[in-house]
């Protein structure tokens, strides 16, 4: 019983990692810099809306220009800064990330204070970031969609 076992494990094993690796060198090469507009909807101040007056009972709604630049990448992971200006303000802010999923399309970042979710499409990257309280104690709700800069 235990050496069938330890042969179906061997046997996954076999198949899974040749897979593993395969999706790993099929990852997209998505360096560069994508750009596009905010919608963001922000209660309190601070982080990349230190002017919001907006509250949970009555939230600010802000529109920004936003540059994602993938500086760096190998194979599933990359990093980067994400650039937000507008209303005369311009903030800075690293982040590092994932492409996952079965075809490498699907993408997890973190950052500073938050998280990004979404999906890349040929030129188009689709994503939604949150953060709540924390040291800025701002929470916002942002979608967006980018596009591979020319």
């Amino acid at each position: 019983m235990t050496r069938r076992l330890n042969i179906g494990v061997l046997a996954v094993a076999l198949v899974a990692c040749p897979l593993l690796t395969l999706a790993a060198a099929n990852a997209p090469d998505i360096k560069g810099v994508w750009a596009g507009k905010t919608f963001t909807i922000v209660a309190g101040a601070g982080g990349h809306f230190p002017n919001n007056k907006g509250t949970f009972e009555n939230p600010g709604l802000a529109e920004k220009d936003i540059r994602v630049n993938i500086t760096g990448q190998e194979g599933r992971r990359f990093w980067g800064v994400k650039t937000l200006s507008g209303n005369g303000e311009k903030t800075d802010e690293p982040f590092i990330g994932e492409l996952y999923g079965s075809d490498n399309r699907r993408v997890l970042i973190a950052d500073t204070d938050g998280y990004i979710n979404g999906e890349i499409r040929g030129n188009v990257f689709s994503f939604c970031y949150a953060h709540a309280g924390g040291p800025t104690k701002t929470s916002l709700v942002a979608c967006y969609e980018v596009r591979r800069a020319h």
